[in-house]
């Protein structure tokens, strides 16, 4: 009677373990990247009253006599199924589909977390507003390109504070040259380029009718280019700061190249792979200068040479002024692309995603964090999609994955099992009391 009571006192201290358990579990039913908990029971030590015997002769042998003397908790789990996502069309707010954790921490110490309600702080950095954690990641170089072997750091994005231009390495012209025009004729037009500080620089172009010229015997229509910067002839035109224009009889673009005016011969772009290439040498004194020589390259292609009105103008251009970063965004794959205002787009960093060998050996350390352990072993730290770490998704985040039917029900069981532990003791009390009333 006396180990009865003992059971169930043990009965009564596991359940409500695990009423512990569910009601931690239902009140972070709305917590966002929450791991919900279960809890294993398993039975105690038991007394043996007899042990047990094997068969000898016409003996058949006994089975053991054991008494179990109670019930314990034997483990209490997580439960790391991914849960439900929801949008929130906050750019920094991050979801996972998988299986990994995001990295976050301050200083040498690192965290990782379910938990993607990030934000940008004062300085730009991406941090936990709840807990002042660096989300850490992977940052870019200045050309955009997160380098393989680069080391975690804290991640920054600082919006309207960063700036990216591009200068003008290629210019393509379209349009027509009046082939009406006589030797010597001229038509002018500037072109906007931008060199590498994003400054607007504008080229003048001036074309001029040429005689026809002999290009392996057959005779094309010519006119030279030449151009010019602030008045000065730029380098790097062919043939005296200036290049040629051959046309067909039907007017098409045939070629580009350089005339020997000495000799009257032509020589073709495939001899002057660079023919087209403008180089500025001087830009002009007073403040932050460009790398120097400022160069690009220009396309005739498109030109043509008809009995109709001059309109060649640029068509396309790969530079761009300096712009501000406005905005940004993160992919599937954790890259962050920023968006400036100058319309270009540029690789920012990458955000890591940790994985590790046995997920349930890791320890919770409160705001959505969990802590690294011997028995959960050292993070895979690595790159989105990559090691089966999972995806990213910006503007999402992951709810809880708490069930609440289920735990309902677990508290439903919970309950009555500690009822019916409580009985136990009841029964137990009222054995004892007619034990003591036997003797009067």
């Amino acid at each position: 009677m006396g180990s009865a009571m003992y059971t169930g006192v043990t009965g009564l201290l596991a359940h409500q373990r695990r009423m512990d358990v569910v009601a931690n579990n239902i009140a972070n039913v709305n917590t966002t990247g929450f791991r919900s908990a279960r809890v294993q029971f398993q039975d105690l030590f038991s007394q043996t009253l007899q042990g047990g015997s094997g068969p000898v002769g016409n003996f058949g042998g006994t089975n053991p006599l054991q008494v179990g003397l109670g019930v314990g908790i034997g483990s209490i789990d997580t439960d790391f199924g991914q849960g439900p996502l929801f949008s929130t069309g906050v750019s920094s707010d991050l979801a996972i589909q998988g299986s990994g954790f995001f990295v976050v921490g301050l200083g040498s110490e690192n965290f990782y977390t379910r938990d993607g309600t990030f934000s940008l702080n004062s300085l730009g950095q991406l941090t936990d507003p709840a807990t002042g954690m660096h989300v850490r990641g992977y940052m870019a170089d200045p050309n955009g390109v997160v380098p393989l072997d680069t080391p975690l750091t804290d991640l920054s994005v600082p919006v309207g504070s960063a700036a990216i231009v591009r200068a003008t390495e290629s210019a393509s012209l379209a349009g027509n040259l009046d082939a009406s025009f006589t030797t010597g004729a001229t038509i002018e037009r500037t072109i906007r380029v931008y060199d590498s500080l994003g400054t607007p620089r504008d080229i003048q172009l001036t074309f001029t009718q040429h005689d026809q010229v002999d290009d392996g015997g057959t005779m094309y229509n010519a006119w030279l280019w030449s151009a010019s910067y602030d008045g000065a002839d730029v380098t790097n035109v062919p043939v005296g700061d200036s290049g040629v224009l051959l046309f067909n009889t039907d007017g098409a673009f045939h070629a580009e190249g350089a005339l020997n005016t000495g000799t009257g011969t032509f020589t073709s772009r495939a001899a002057l792979p660079s023919q087209n290439q403008i180089s500025v040498a001087s830009v002009g004194v007073g403040g932050a200068q460009p790398v120097l020589p400022f160069e690009f390259a220009l396309n005739f292609n498109y030109v043509t040479d008809l009995d109709q009105a001059s309109d060649i103008t640029v068509t396309s251009q790969d530079g761009f002024p300096r712009g501000t970063l406005q905005s940004f965004s993160i992919g599937g794959n954790g890259i962050i692309s920023g968006t400036f205002s100058n319309g270009l787009t540029q690789v920012l960093g990458q955000i890591a995603l940790a994985s590790f060998s046995n997920v349930g050996g890791l320890a919770r350390r409160g705001d959505n964090m969990f802590a690294e352990t011997t028995a959960s072993g050292v993070p895979q730290v690595g790159r989105p999609q990559t090691g089966g770490r999972g995806s990213v998704s910006g503007g999402v985040l992951e709810g809880s994955n708490v069930d609440l039917g289920s735990q309902f029900s677990n508290m439903i069981v919970t309950q009555r099992g500690f009822q019916a532990n409580a009985r136990i003791i009841s029964a137990a009390d009222v054995m004892l009391q007619e034990a003591v009333n036997l003797v009067r």
